[in-house]
């Protein structure tokens, strides 16, 4: 970004539609609502990918898109994140006090405690065991019950995560630990008897957890060494102070959480081998470092293509002016995740299956942000979007290695709910070796 992109010129009027509450177009219409309307109410290409105001929850909110809106989006000199999102989303998915929520200092300092405990060795320990994991699983699909491919991969990386984090589980507890984070990732966003039992889960989940820290701090229980569960629960903030027990509980969470949503991911990584079948022979040859590369193409474009994240919201911290446009102080932005992972402009054919599409070399951070935009490192891209990639990674590979007949069930993934996903989950029966 230039000087000549950020500035105190006179500004231009972004083109607005504030009059009108659209919140129930959103509620209506889902994922592609904030592309459609950037499409045909929108500025045009000087805010690299149209832009429009538009009145959400009763606040006029900017709603952006694009490769150079995702630059400017994540300016920390330009956006803060603690009072951007709704609290009842925000404490039901991240929690109280969560990094997502924070800027600044304790900001950077906790996200490197999270990239720390995910780096790349770490995600390859972790698909290590859901890969046990899934062979057990795979073992099991043998004796001809039908299986519900997104439950299986609940409970495979339910179990994998808790278990590399150092959450531990008993045969009586695990179920109901593994699909309270699924239910906090699938209601948070819900309305009525969804959201509350995310709501309900959440505090189960946050309850346990801090028990926990609580008897590691004692020195009631000992965890393994490195694990996410001893990190955490020594870490300190900028002040020198330990985290709150409950603050220690939400971020050991929220490693745990998004670990298990890739299930949604992987429910749609079964549709596409379904739908393409052409990779899954291409998975089932090759050698091991083809086969690698072709993985991470494949597990890039289901992220890519099939929504999850539909927005990401950000409030501008000091009024600026970016390519002859005014943003006041205090101003709600929306990041468009979903319309900028199918921006014609930069994908080409963007609803098309394509995995070839990320082959030869990494893909842009500011065009590919199915966890964000830029470098998480240094802004408020996920920390354990490696772990995604290799659990997804191996997840296909396993469902690849299959095969299995197909019960007449609904495929279809409504686009209004959020998050979305296969109506049926995926079944297969008959599930035998390929």
């Amino acid at each position: 970004m230039t000087d000549a992109d950020v500035g105190r010129s006179q500004p231009d009027r972004i083109p607005a539609r504030a009059g009108l509450d659209r919140t129930a177009g959103v509620l209506r219409d889902g994922y592609p609502y904030l592309a459609e309307r950037r499409r045909r109410w929108g500025a045009g290409p000087k805010l690299g990918g149209r832009a429009v105001e538009l009145r959400l929850l009763g606040e006029r909110t900017v709603c952006v898109g694009g490769p150079e809106a995702v630059r400017l989006f994540y300016e920390p000199e330009w956006f803060r994140r603690r009072d951007a999102i709704p609290r009842p989303l925000a404490f039901t998915l991240f929690g109280r006090n969560a990094v997502h929520l924070h800027d600044g200092q304790a900001h950077r300092q906790r996200k490197a405690m999270l990239l720390a405990l995910l780096d790349p060795a770490a995600a390859l320990r972790l698909a290590a065991v859901a890969d046990q994991l899934w062979q057990v699983a795979v073992d099991r699909w043998r004796d001809g019950r039908r299986v519900v491919v997104f439950d299986e991969a609940v409970r495979v990386i339910g179990v994998a995560v808790c278990g590399w984090a150092g959450l531990p589980l008993t045969p009586t507890n695990a179920r109901q630990r593994v699909w309270d984070l699924a239910r906090i990732v699938d209601g948070f966003a819900g309305i009525g008897p969804r959201h509350a039992a995310a709501r309900l889960a959440r505090k189960r989940s946050e309850r346990w957890v801090r028990e926990l820290v609580r008897d590691v701090r004692a020195a009631r229980h000992q965890p393994p060494a490195g694990s996410a569960l001893e990190v955490v629960a020594w870490h300190r903030e900028p002040d020198g102070m330990l985290l709150d027990e409950h603050t220690a509980a939400v971020e050991l969470l929220n490693i745990a959480r998004p670990t298990v949503a890739v299930a949604w991911f992987v429910s749609f990584a079964a549709l596409a081998l379904h739908q393409h079948p052409t990779w899954i022979e291409r998975l089932a040859t090759g050698d091991e470092q083809a086969l690698d590369g072709d993985l991470e193409a494949f597990a890039h474009e289901v992220r890519r293509l099939y929504p999850f994240a539909p927005m990401l919201g950000a409030r501008v911290d000091q009024a600026f002016t970016w390519r002859g446009h005014r943003f006041p102080e205090g101003r709600l932005v929306l990041l468009d995740v979903y319309g900028t992972n199918h921006d014609p402009e930069v994908w080409p054919d963007p609803e098309v299956f394509d995995p070839t599409r990320f082959l030869g070399g990494d893909p842009d951070p500011f065009a590919f942000v199915p966890h964000g935009g830029g470098d998480p490192a240094t802004g408020h891209r996920c920390a354990g979007e490696r772990v995604t990639v290799e659990l997804l990674k191996g997840a296909v590979r396993i469902l690849a290695g299959v095969r299995y007949d197909l019960p007449t069930q609904d495929l279809r993934y409504p686009l209004r709910r959020i998050p979305t996903r296969p109506g049926s989950g995926f079944r297969m029966a008959n599930v035998r070796p390929a």
